[in-house]
């Protein structure tokens, strides 16, 4: 697939530089679809703290020089790239659109020959269930749906219930570099399950440790109290005043205890403790694990729906 650049409009990467500017066209994008604007600096930053902008993220400017769309890209090791395009009201709404579905299977074709025995890429798209306009452009350019995924959040107004934890397990915060492989492994084994999910990194797991306003005492980790294994995960942010509870799992073998309630309890009575009245998380709705009934346990409402979209792309030769 290739396609031009709407007249009058030029493309560059973005850089640090520009995020201001790009917070504010990712919340006009986000208004325009029904949404409220939730996206903070602190949040892009954390996103972009290990990010090559040269190489996976594209800024379109308009012929005065103001951003007018914006893309950049989740790479899972060459085998899954998500795709996220922001494309906020304005001139030429479909032709900016369709240049970054176009730049993001470019990208993925192009990049797959560094992935081991890749032969094809899913490249995915998360839209909001009622962008009908962007959904219509993707089914017709080959993309199916295949997941729904929900944002949830949980409103704060009084403390939650205080966590009541299995026998032998405890909970304590990220301590530093010596925790790294202990909260990789968990991570990685919380997460297996995961619909089509490639193995990440310890590099990415890490990558929010990295970001400007990182606070390591809102990274929990339950742990056995015996063996001093880690057994769960819970690594949270405090973005301008609203919580994010980014990744929250336990491993197989500490499962159906009890557990994640009780983390997430903790970790909610902690963002309450510091004044934060609100904290977001998102989820497969049709995870294997059922983590949608256990966060609603734990107080959380959808909030909001996205629809996961799907196209596969046949690797270039390098």
């Amino acid at each position: 697939m290739t396609r031009t650049l709407p007249a009058g409009m030029t493309a560059r990467p973005p850089t640090r530089d520009d995020v201001g500017a790009v917070v504010a066209l990712i919340n006009a994008a986000q208004v325009a679809e029904g949404d409220e604007p939730d996206m903070t600096v602190t949040e892009l930053r954390k996103d972009w703290v290990d990010a090559d902008l040269d190489d996976e993220a594209i800024l379109l400017l308009d012929a005065d020089g103001a951003p007018v769309a914006m893309a950049d890209i989740l790479n899972r090791r060459y085998r899954q790239i998500n795709v996220y395009a922001f494309v906020p009201p304005g001139p030429a709404w479909d032709a900016r659109w369709d240049y970054l579905t176009a730049w993001g299977e470019q990208w993925a074709a192009g990049h797959a020959h560094l992935g081991e025995d890749v032969q094809e890429v899913a490249v995915h798209r998360f839209i909001r269930a009622t962008n009908t306009r962007a959904i219509a452009h993707l089914e017709a350019d080959g993309y199916v749906n295949v997941r729904t995924h929900y944002v949830m959040r949980a409103t704060l107004d009084t403390p939650p219930p205080a966590p009541v934890w299995p026998d032998g397990i405890g909970i304590r915060t990220y301590r530093g570099p010596e925790d790294d492989d202990a909260l990789f492994a968990a991570g990685e084994e919380a997460f297996s399950d995961m619909w089509n999910r490639p193995p990440s990194t310890k590099e990415r797991w890490l990558q929010g440790s990295k970001a400007d306003g990182f606070d390591p005492t809102l990274w929990f980790l339950p742990y056995d109290l015996n063996s001093g294994d880690v057994v769960g995960v819970c690594l949270c942010f405090n973005l301008e005043g609203v919580g994010d509870v980014e990744n929250v799992g336990v491993r197989r073998a500490w499962r159906k205890r009890g557990i994640g309630l009780a983390m997430l309890n903790h970790a909610l009575g902690e963002f309450h403790r510091r004044g934060i009245r609100a904290a977001d998380l998102s989820v497969d709705a049709a995870s294997p694990t059922g983590a949608p009934r256990l966060y609603a346990r734990a107080g959380f409402e959808v909030t909001r729906s996205y629809r996961r979209f799907e196209k596969r792309i046949v690797k270039r030769d390098a």
